[in-house]
């Protein structure tokens, strides 16, 4: 037996639905929309990519953030909650030339205005290379995009599975797309880099970011 309630449900916004808990307790729920739908929704989810292609390291990376996302909120701010990454493979020089994407999370105050390192809005938020998906809002958020800043820590790992080139030089055009699925969420004064690793330097890629902006109530409660 099941017992059927209604009132305010906390989700991503406070609506009305209808809701059915159990004998023990436990709520059934129905999944009616894809996930980030309502996120999407509301504005929240940005993306924006490298517009240039960079090289690839050939070793585990270091303290080179080839792509780097910064949240430059107050301290008080929102929190950036990293969906999906993802890179374009612009060119290569060798034959079956393999790469993949790494990236490293620094917890230390590390934008404009924090401790550290002192970040480029290198790609500007009112020129329409920061999207917003679902709409057609130009950025007029708080986060900073980096295409070459050096971290201050070496915890890297690896962002999904690689890709492979065809057996042509200079081949073009692979892609890899990675779900994060919130598992890289930013507090204010933190970033998030990347950089891609390939089996030789002369394999560029641009690198790209799809990162959800949310009141602290949204995670935290």
């Amino acid at each position: 037996m099941s017992f059927g309630i209604e009132g305010l449900v906390r989700g991503t916004i406070d609506t009305l639905r209808k809701i059915a808990v159990g004998p023990q307790g436990n709520v059934f729920i129905s999944k009616f929309m894809p996930d980030y739908a309502q996120l999407v929704a509301e504005g929240r989810v940005w993306r924006a990519n490298e517009t240039t292609a960079t090289a690839s390291v050939t070793a585990l990376p270091t303290t080179a953030g080839l792509f780097t996302l910064g949240n430059n909120e107050p301290d008080n701010g929102l929190l950036y909650v990293v969906i999906a990454v993802y890179g374009f493979n612009s060119a290569n020089a060798v034959a079956l030339d393999n790469w993949a994407l790494a990236g490293v999370l620094s917890q230390r105050r590390a934008v404009t205005g924090g401790l550290d390192v002192t970040m480029a809005r290198d790609i500007a938020a009112g020129t329409g290379a920061v999207n917003q998906l679902g709409g057609s809002i130009v950025y007029n958020g708080n986060a900073i995009l980096d295409e070459g800043v050096t971290v201050t820590d070496d915890r890297w790992f690896p962002l999904g599975m690689n890709s492979g080139s065809t057996a042509i030089n200079s081949a073009t055009g692979g892609a890899v797309w990675h779900w994060l699925h919130g598992l890289v969420v930013l507090p204010p004064k933190t970033l998030f880099s990347m950089a891609s690793t390939a089996t030789s330097a002369s394999n560029t890629t641009r690198k790209g970011v799809v990162w959800a902006e949310v009141p602290r109530s949204y995670l935290l409660g």
